[in-house]
C-alpha cells in the first residue's frame, strides 16, 4: 500500500484516538484468545508424532454391543490370528491396555528402590512404531521365548534420571524387582508410548498365554501397508472375528466388533474433541470481536459521511477513499495482532499452569511461526472486513444529501440500517452461542463436583505398593500363600502404627484409569437362560477387610470380609447396589444369592454384603462392581489405603518406612488421597470451564459494547430529529423506545438463532457435558432471557443519556 494512504490513515486515527484504541483492544483480545487456542491445538493435535508415516499405524481393540459399550481387550492368540490372516499389515504387536499393574522396582546402587511403570510388549512393537533405540538394539523374537535371558529397553527419562545417563549402559545388567535384566537399548527422548512408560520388556511367549483365548488384557498396534485404509482394516478384522466366534464359541461372542483407531487419535484420546470445541469457540469469539469492530468502524464512517461526500465531490475516486479506509483497518489490525500476540503468550503460560495432566504435549505449547502466521491471517481478515463494511457505506452515499448535514443524517441512517441490523443480529447470535456453551460447561462442572462419588473419606491416602520379587507377582513362580502372608502382615503392621485408624488393600484403587479388571458375571437364577458368550461385565476388585470403612463407602446390607474368608472357606463376594438391583428385579433376595465370575469359571460365590455405588473408572459413570476377599483369589492386591488423624504427607512417609522395614527391596509409588484422585479426574473439566469462562465473559462484554455502540450511532444519526421531537413536547420514554426498538428486535432474533445453533449441534456435548443437555430448554431459554434483558437495559440507558442538553444545544445552533 502506498505510504501516502498510510500517512493519511495515521492522521485520521490520531484525530479519534479513543475510538481506535477501543477497536484495537477488542480485536487484540479476540486475536489473543484465538492465537492461544491455536497454539494449544497445534502443539497437541497438529504437530506430527515422533513416528514416521503415523497415518498407517492403528490401534485395534473390540467391543461387544450386547455386553455393554465398554472396550473389550484382546488375548495373545489373537495376535497370531492377526499376523497370519490380515495380509494388509506390515507388522502387528500387542501391549497391555493399561500401564498400571506392570511396575518393577529398580534397585540401583545405594539409592532407594524406585517403582517404575513398565510396558510388556511383543517383539515387533517398535517396528510397528517405526523407531529404533537411540542406543543399542531392538527386541527380537528370541527375546520373547520361554527361558530367554531377561532384557529391557529403557526410556530416555529413566536412563537420565535414575542411571545417570551412563553412555555405556547397553550390555550392563540392572536389577528390576530382584531380578537381573540386561539393558539392550535406550529409546530417544521423543519416544514415550504409551504415555508414562519408563521401560519396555518382552511380553514373553508362555504356553498359558498362547493357548488361553479367555486371558484378555491386550490391545494390538498394527502398521498397515500403503493404501490399506481404516475402513478396509475394520472390514477384514471383523470378518476374522466372525470366524473366530464360530470356531471358539465358548471364548468369543458372535456380536463382537472391532474398533480401529488411528495412532494419533488414540494418543490424544478424548482431548481431541475438547480442544477442537475450544478452538471453534475461540474462532466464534474472534468473529464476534471482528463484527463488533466492523460495527464501530461502520458507525465512524457514517459520522464522517459529509466529509467523505465532500472529498468525492471535489474529485476523489472511490478507490482512493477505499484505500484510505483500508489503510486505517490495516493499521488497526496490525496493532491489534501485535498486542494480541503478547496477550496470547501470557494466556498460554496461564493455561499451561492449569494443565489437567492428561493432554499430551500441552506443556509444549508456545508461540511459533505458525502462530504468527495465524495472527497475521486473522489481522488481514479483520482489516478486510472493516474496510469493506466502511467502503460499502461510502459507496452507497448520495453526494447531495450527504453534504447537507441535516437531511444527510436521516437519509444515511435509513440506508445504513440494513448493515447495522446485520451486525446486531450476527453479534447477538455469536454471543448466545458462546454464553450458552459457557453456562452449560459450568453447570456440567458443578454437577460433577456435587455428584456422590461413593467415597465419603476424601482424606484417605492411597499408595501404589505393587509387591515385586520372586514369588510375589505374575510372571514368576507365584507363591500364593507367601504373597497373602506378606500383604496380610504389611496391613496388620500398618494398622498398629500411631495415628492410623484403618488400613486396607485393593487390586486397583478408585479412579486410576478407564481400563481395569472387567469380568463377565451371571447369577444363579440365570444359568438356564443366559448365553455365556455374551455375559455382561462388572468391575472386579480384590480387597482386604476394612476396605469399605477406610474409603467411606457404606455397607448397606450384610457383613464385611473377615480374616476367616480364606482359601479353605466358602467363596464369597460383596456386590454394589447396581448388581443387587438386578437380582431384585427378577424377584430374588440379593443376600445369600450366588454369583459366578470370569469366563469358564465353575466357582459360585455367595453374596454376603451389599455396598453403595462408587466411582471406580470415571466420576460420571455408574457401573456394576463386585468385590472378593484377597485370600480367596490369585490376583494380587496392589494398592494400600490408609486413614488416620495424621496429615497425608506423614502417613505416606510412614507407609514407605514400614514397607522398607518389611522388605528393603520393595518400592512404593506415588501417594494420592481419594480427594486428590477425584480432583485429578475433574482437572480436564475444570480446564474446559476456565477456557469457556474466558470466552463467555469476553463475549458478554462485546455484547454490551455492541448494543451500546449501535444505539449511540442511531442516536447520533437522529440527533436533530430527536431534538425537534423533544422541543415539541414528545415524551422522553417514547423517543427512547423508538430509538432502541430496531436494535433490540434484531438482538432478540440473534439470541434465538444462537440458541438454536447450540441445540442443533448438541452432539458436541455428549463427550464434555455431564448432568445437563445441550438441548436443555431451561438453560438456553434462561441465557436468552438474561442476554435480552441486558441488551434492553444497555440500550435504554444509553438512549436516555443521549437525550439531554445536547438536544437544546442542537436547536440553538441548528
Amino acid at each position: 500500500m502506498p505510504p501516502l494512504y498510510l500517512r493519511l490513515a495515521a492522521r485520521s486515527i490520531a484525530t479519534d484516538k479513543g475510538l481506535f484504541l477501543r477497536v484495537s483492544a477488542i480485536l487484540a483480545l479476540g486475536i489473543a484468545m484465538s492465537v492461544a487456542m491455536f497454539s494449544l491445538v497445534d502443539a497437541v493435535l497438529l504437530r506430527p508424532l515422533p513416528f514416521p508415516d503415523q497415518e498407517s499405524i492403528h490401534v485395534i481393540r473390540k467391543v461387544d454391543p450386547l455386553a455393554g459399550d465398554h472396550v473389550e481387550e484382546l488375548a495373545y492368540p489373537e495376535l497370531l490370528d492377526l499376523q497370519e490372516n490380515i495380509r494388509g499389515f506390515k507388522h502387528v504387536a500387542v501391549m497391555p491396555t493399561s500401564l498400571y499393574g506392570y511396575a518393577r522396582v529398580l534397585q540401583h546402587g545405594t539409592a532407594a528402590p524406585v517403582l517404575l511403570e513398565g510396558n510388556p510388549v511383543s517383539h515387533d512393537f517398535f517396528r510397528v512404531l517405526g523407531v529404533s533405540p537411540a542406543l543399542g538394539r531392538d527386541f527380537t523374537s528370541a527375546d520373547e521365548q520361554v527361558g530367554a535371558p531377561p532384557v529391557v529397553i529403557l526410556s530416555d527419562r529413566t536412563w537420565r534420571e535414575h542411571l545417570g545417563a551412563d553412555p555405556d549402559i547397553v550390555g550392563r545388567t540392572i536389577r528390576l524387582s530382584n531380578q537381573g535384566y540386561s539393558v539392550i537399548g535406550v529409546m530417544a527422548p521423543s519416544v514415550e508410548f504409551p504415555r508414562g512408560a519408563t521401560h519396555w520388556v518382552p511380553l514373553g511367549v508362555r504356553a498359558s498365554l498362547v493357548q488361553r483365548r479367555t486371558a484378555t488384557f491386550l490391545q494390538a498396534v498394527a502398521r498397515a501397508q500403503p493404501g490399506y485404509a481404516r475402513d478396509q482394516i475394520a472390514d477384514d478384522v471383523n470378518a476374522l472375528f466372525g470366524r473366530l466366534a464360530a470356531e471358539h464359541p465358548g471364548a468369543y461372542s458372535p456380536s463382537q466388533q472391532v474398533i480401529v483407531t488411528p495412532l494419533a487419535e488414540f494418543w490424544i484420546g478424548s482431548a481431541r474433541g475438547h480442544l477442537w470445541i475450544m478452538l471453534v469457540a475461540s474462532l466464534v469469539l474472534l468473529a464476534a470481536a471482528a463484527i463488533s469492530a466492523g460495527s464501530i468502524m461502520l458507525s465512524r464512517t457514517i459520522s464522517r459521511r459529509s466529509q467523505i461526500a465532500t472529498h468525492m465531490a471535489l474529485g476523489a475516486q472511490r478507490g482512493q477513499i477505499l484505500a484510505q479506509l483500508g489503510a486505517e483497518g490495516l493499521i488497526i489490525a496490525g496493532l491489534a495482532a501485535l498486542v494480541g500476540l503478547g496477550i496470547a503468550q501470557v494466556a498460554i503460560r496461564f493455561l499451561i499452569r492449569w494443565d489437567p495432566g492428561d493432554i499430551p504435549r500441552l506443556a509444549q505449547a508456545t508461540l511459533d511461526p505458525r502462530s504468527f502466521a495465524f495472527a497475521a491471517a486473522v489481522g488481514g481478515f479483520v482489516a478486510i472486513l472493516c474496510s469493506l463494511s466502511s467502503g460499502w457505506t461510502a459507496f452507497r452515499m448520495r453526494l447531495d444529501t450527504a453534504i447537507r448535514s441535516d437531511s444527510g443524517r436521516s437519509s444515511m441512517t435509513r440506508r445504513a440500517s440494513t448493515a447495522r441490523n446485520v451486525f446486531v443480529l450476527s453479534h447477538a447470535a455469536l454471543t448466545a452461542v458462546l454464553v450458552s456453551t459457557t453456562v452449560l460447561l459450568v453447570l456440567s462442572y458443578v454437577a460433577l463436583t456435587s455428584a456422590d462419588t461413593g467415597f465419603a473419606n476424601h482424606d484417605t491416602l492411597t499408595m501404589d505398593v505393587q509387591l515385586r520379587g520372586p514369588g510375589l507377582f505374575p510372571g514368576q513362580s507365584i507363591d500364593r500363600q507367601a504373597r497373602h502372608a506378606y500383604y496380610g502382615g504389611l496391613v496388620d503392621r500398618l494398622r498398629r502404627e500411631p495415628g492410623v485408624s484403618s488400613v486396607a488393600a485393593i487390586l486397583l484403587r478408585p479412579l486410576e484409569g478407564e481400563i481395569g479388571w472387567d469380568l463377565p458375571y451371571e447369577f444363579e437364577f440365570e444359568t438356564s437362560m443366559s448365553n455365556r458368550a455374551v455375559l455382561p461385565k462388572a468391575n472386579y476388585e480384590v480387597v482386604t477387610s476394612d476396605y469399605f470403612k477406610t474409603v467411606g463407602t457404606p455397607l448397606l446390607e450384610g457383613r464385611d470380609f473377615s480374616p476367616h474368608d480364606s482359601e479353605g472357606t466358602e467363596q464369597v463376594a460383596i456386590i454394589n447396589q447396581t448388581l443387587a438391583g438386578q437380582i431384585r428385579a427378577h424377584g430374588h433376595v440379593p443376600l445369600g444369592h450366588r454369583i459366578r465370575l470370569g469366563p469358564g469359571s465353575r466357582v459360585w460365590r455367595r453374596v454376603i454384603g451389599i455396598c453403595g455405588n462408587a466411582a471406580y473408572r470415571a466420576l460420571a459413570e455408574a457401573r456394576a462392581d463386585v468385590f472378593v476377599p484377597f485370600r480367596q483369589v490369585t490376583q494380587p492386591t496392589r494398592y494400600v489405603v490408609v486413614r488416620g488423624n495424621r496429615p497425608a504427607k506423614e502417613l505416606s512417609e510412614m507407609v514407605r518406612r514400614v514397607v522398607k522395614e518389611t522388605d528393603p527391596s520393595q518400592g512404593v509409588g506415588e501417594a494420592w488421597t481419594i480427594g486428590d484422585l477425584i480432583d485429578r479426574n475433574l482437572a480436564r473439566h475444570r480446564f474446559n470451564m476456565i477456557l469457556l469462562l474466558w470466552f463467555g465473559g469476553f463475549a458478554l462484554v462485546l455484547a454490551i459494547s455492541g448494543v451500546y455502540g449501535v444505539v449511540s450511532e442511531t442516536m447520533a444519526a437522529r440527533e436533530h430529529e430527536v431534538a425537534i421531537k423533544k422541543a415539541i413536547g414528545a415524551p422522553r420514554d417514547r423517543i427512547v423506545r423508538e430509538a432502541v426498538a430496531g436494535p433490540v428486535r434484531f438482538a432478540l432474533l440473534g439470541y434465538v438463532i444462537g440458541a438454536a445453533l447450540v441445540a442443533s449441534a448438541a452432539n458436541w456435548g455428549e463427550e464434555v457435558l455431564h448432568g445437563v443437555s445441550a438441548r436443555d430448554p431451561v438453560v438456553l431459554g434462561s441465557v436468552g432471557v438474561c442476554l435480552f434483558a441486558l441488551s434492553i437495559a444497555t440500550a435504554y440507558w444509553r438512549a436516555r443519556n443521549a437525550i439531554g442538553t445536547r438536544a437544546a444545544i442542537l436547536l440553538r445552533t441548528g
